[in-house]
């Protein structure tokens, strides 16, 4: 009985991660269109990727964000790869953009609504999948 339990308890853990249900944290202060971490202070990361010269690209893979930091221009489009069999969102801080990706498919996301900043970023159904993104 207790091994069917341990076997069982992270499934239904999973499918619990995977209803959509949770919500990030309400933020609390910061730059109109959305919150600003406290990165904002301190720098992004130092392997932050720079995708301000070109079209900026995030990708989906394994349950996870690659790059996990990335630098954009202020008001650029961000196409984002799910290459997963399971839908993802890329939701920032504060609201100011909550996009739900179906499974294997790009989108392209406009960041108009975001004002030069530094910003945490996480996928809703599965909170352990987070980021950076940094808006020049």
């Amino acid at each position: 009985m207790r091994a069917r339990l341990l076997v069982a308890l992270p499934l239904v853990l999973a499918l619990a991660a995977c209803t959509g249900r949770y919500k990030p944290q309400e933020a609390v202060g910061g730059a109109a269109g959305g919150t600003r971490t406290p990165a904002a202070e301190t720098g992004p990361p130092a392997d932050c990727v720079d995708a301000t010269g070109g079209a900026p690209t995030l990708t989906v893979s394994d349950f996870a964000f690659d790059p996990t930091c990335l630098r954009v221009t202020a008001g650029s489009r961000l196409t984002i790869d799910n290459r997963d069999a399971s839908a993802h969102s890329f939701t920032v801080s504060g609201g100011a953009i909550d996009e739900t990706l179906e499974s294997e498919t790009a989108e392209e996301i406009r960041l108009d609504a975001l004002e030069p900043g530094t910003y945490a970023f996480n996928c809703r159904f599965h909170p352990p999948m987070t980021g950076t993104l940094v808006v020049e």
